[in-house]
């Protein structure tokens, strides 16, 4: 118990010393302020730009209501780099707020989100980690889930894969669109919504049915042939 604690608080050091050293850089506008210098910054530093804006984006996914980021990461750095730089990020910083609500806070949000908590637990009983990635898939409150998760039962690695693969389409969808910007002031001239692909967005959104549809086939027709106990097999032959 002890060394988990001291991871959490390890990664949370990490996370604030991220945030001092680049607070600057966490409000979008002064991102459309200097495109041109952060384009050549990232063209003469191909290592330390992808690092230093991964630590941007995992301080920011800890931060409830901050929007936007993968579309100026896929413009920034590319469809590739910003996809991977994104959904590992914010695999990384759920996986912290759900570390820290376990092993420091779990009273404190087990008081708050007390039926959500309950709900979920009963829910991954019965379905197990497919009701965790329909959660995802639907873009149920990032931060909420991560929250109330940590307080349930379900083991930490199938919260953190079932978060990115939950995840992955969206966050494709935003870098994709911010990758083919030619420049970041077309999102403050005419907004996030109106330069990502809603059509895309919701094709992706409908992987959310194949765990519940999946699961429902399978109840609803049994796989597998039928054991045969001694008097049945003795009519048959």
């Amino acid at each position: 118990m002890h060394w988990r604690r001291m991871l959490v608080v390890v990664l949370l050091l990490i996370v604030v010393i991220g945030w001092i050293g680049f607070g600057d850089k966490l409000s979008l506008d002064p991102i459309f302020e200097r495109e041109d210098s952060l384009r050549s910054y990232v063209q003469n530093h191909p290592f330390w730009s992808p690092l230093s804006g991964f630590v941007i984006y995992l301080a920011l996914s800890l931060v409830p209501g901050t929007t936007g980021k993968s579309i100026v990461y896929g413009w920034l750095f590319g469809f590739w780099i910003g996809l991977a730089i994104a959904s590992v990020a914010l695999t990384i910083a759920a996986v912290i707020s759900f570390l820290v609500v376990r092993y420091l806070f779990r009273e404190v949000v087990e008081a708050k989100l007390s039926k959500i908590i309950e709900a979920i637990d009963r829910a991954i009983a019965r379905n197990g980690g497919s009701y965790l990635l329909s959660l995802r898939l639907v873009h149920a409150p990032y931060t909420l889930i991560n929250y109330a998760s940590g307080a349930t039962a379900i083991p930490v690695t199938t919260f953190a894969w079932t978060t990115w693969v939950g995840m992955l389409p969206g966050t494709i969808v935003f870098v994709l669109a911010g990758s083919q910007l030619p420049t970041l002031r077309t999102i403050a001239q005419q907004g996030v919504w109106s330069i990502v692909d809603l059509k895309l967005f919701a094709l992706l959104s409908l992987f959310a049915l194949l765990p519940i549809v999946t699961r429902w086939g399978l109840r609803r027709f049994p796989h597998g042939e039928p054991e045969l106990d001694e008097d049945t097999l003795s009519q048959h032959l």
